[in-house]
C-alpha cells in the first residue's frame, strides 16, 4: 500500500476517532438528521477470529460493544415499529438491528447479548437450508478458500493467487463478486468449477461453527418472546434479478410460507439477497408485494427518511469497526457530510 493512501488513511480514522470521542457525531445527527432512522445489517458472529478475514463476521465481543453503544444512544425498535413510528421531539433518534442468512451463531452468541439489553432484532432466513449440514454458498467458498493447500485457484480466465491470509481474504472477496454476476445455470458450474479448482469437488465437508444454518427448534426459540422475529430471505439465497421471474416469484413465496411454518405468524418483512441496486427491481419488488410483505430491505447505504420507499429500505453493513467508524455509519455522518456539501454548493 502506498504511504499516501496509509497516511490519509491514519488521518481519517484519527479525526473520527476525536470526533466520536468529543460526542460530535451524535451533535451533528441529532441537529441535521433527527428523524433519520438507522437500520442495521449483520450476518454472522465468531467467538474467534477467522483464518482468513471475511466482512460478513463480527467478532461477539465487538458486537457487544456496538449493541452497548446502541442502547445508550438510540432507541431500538423492531423494523415494522419503524415504519411507523414517529420520534418523539428531544428523544433518542431510532435504530433497528437485523441479520441476514440465518446464521447459528445469531442464536448462540447474539441472543445472549440481546437479551440482556433487551435489544429486539429481525433475522432473514434462507428457509431452505434450516435443518440441513449445508451453509450459504459464499461461506462454503470462504472455508474452502481457508482450508485449501493449492497456490492459486482460477475463475475462467481470473486467476487468484492464495499464498496467505491477505490473498486469500482478497480471492474470497473476488471470488463472491464475480460469482454473483452470473445467472443462475452459469453460477451453479462457475462455483462448482472453483470448488473444484480449490480440491472440494464431491461431497461438502461439514461447515465450520461459525458457518452453520439455524435450526427449526433454534428459531422457535428465539421466537419464544418475540424479541427477535423472523422475515424472509429467499428459499436458496437466489438473487432475484439472476433467474427468470417466476423462479423469483417461488422462490420469494416458499421462503414466506416456510417462515410462517417455522414460527406461527407470517412475515412481514423481506430481504433482497445481495440486495444492491442492481438485484431487484419493478418486477422483484411487485413480486414480494403479491406474496404479501409489508416491506423490503436493501444493502444500499443510508438512512431510512419519512419518504424512503418501503420496498427498498437502505441499512448499513456493520463490519468488525471500531467504535468510531461505528458510531460514524449509525450517526448517517457520511450522509450529513454530503447535505452540507450540497447546501454551500447552493449557496455559492
Amino acid at each position: 500500500m502506498e504511504l499516501d493512501v496509509i497516511l490519509r488513511r491514519l488521518a481519517l480514522h484519527t479525526a473520527g476517532a476525536l470526533l466520536h470521542g468529543t460526542g460530535a457525531l451524535r451533535f451533528v445527527h441529532r441537529r441535521l438528521m433527527p428523524d433519520n432512522i438507522s437500520i442495521l445489517m449483520y450476518h454472522g458472529l465468531t467467538d474467534g477470529p477467522l483464518p482468513v478475514a471475511d466482512a460478513c463476521f463480527v467478532r461477539v465481543e465487538r458486537f457487544a460493544a456496538q449493541m452497548e453503544y446502541l442502547c445508550a444512544h438510540f432507541e431500538v425498535v423492531h423494523l415494522e415499529e419503524a415504519l411507523v413510528r414517529r420520534r418523539a421531539q428531544g428523544a433518542r433518534p431510532i435504530a433497528c438491528v437485523t441479520f441476514d442468512d440465518g446464521f447459528a451463531s445469531v442464536h448462540d452468541l447474539g441472543l445472549p447479548i440481546l437479551r440482556r439489553l433487551r435489544i429486539p432484532a429481525t433475522v432473514y432466513l434462507v428457509t431452505d437450508l434450516i435443518d440441513t449440514d449445508q451453509t450459504v454458498w459464499f461461506a462454503r467458498l470462504h472455508q474452502a478458500i481457508c482450508e485449501t493447500t493449492v497456490p492459486e485457484v482460477w475463475l475462467g480466465e481470473q486467476r487468484f493467487p492464495l499464498r496467505g491470509p491477505a490473498e486469500r481474504a482478497r480471492a474470497s472477496a473476488g471470488l463472491q463478486l464475480a460469482l454473483k454476476q452470473l445467472d443462475r445455470p452459469a453460477f451453479s458450474v462457475a462455483l462448482g468449477d472453483v470448488l473444484a479448482g480449490l480440491g472440494c469437488a464431491g461431497a461438502a465437508t461439514p461447515p465450520w461453527r461459525a458457518f452453520r444454518i439455524l435450526t427449526s427448534a433454534q428459531v422457535r426459540a428465539m421466537a419464544g418472546d418475540g424479541l427477535v422475529r423472523f422475515g424472509a430471505h429467499t428459499a436458496t439465497h437466489q438473487i432475484l434479478t439472476r433467474t427468470t421471474l417466476d423462479d423469483a416469484g417461488r422462490e420469494i413465496e416458499r421462503s414466506v410460507a416456510a417462515v410462517a411454518a417455522l414460527v406461527g405468524s407470517p412475515s412481514r418483512s423481506f430481504a433482497y439477497p445481495n440486495g444492491g441496486p442492481e438485484d431487484f427491481d419493478a418486477t422483484v419488488i411487485e413480486a414480494v408485494r403479491r406474496a404479501g410483505l409489508a416491506c423490503a430491505v436493501s444493502t444500499v447505504a443510508g438512512p431510512m427518511a419519512a419518504d424512503t420507499d418501503r420496498y427498498v429500505i437502505p441499512r448499513y453493513h456493520i463490519t468488525d469497526d471500531p467504535p468510531a467508524r461505528f458510531a460514524s455509519r449509525v450517526h448517517h455522518t457520511r450522509h450529513a457530510i454530503k447535505d452540507i456539501r450540497r447546501a454551500f454548493a447552493g449557496n455559492g
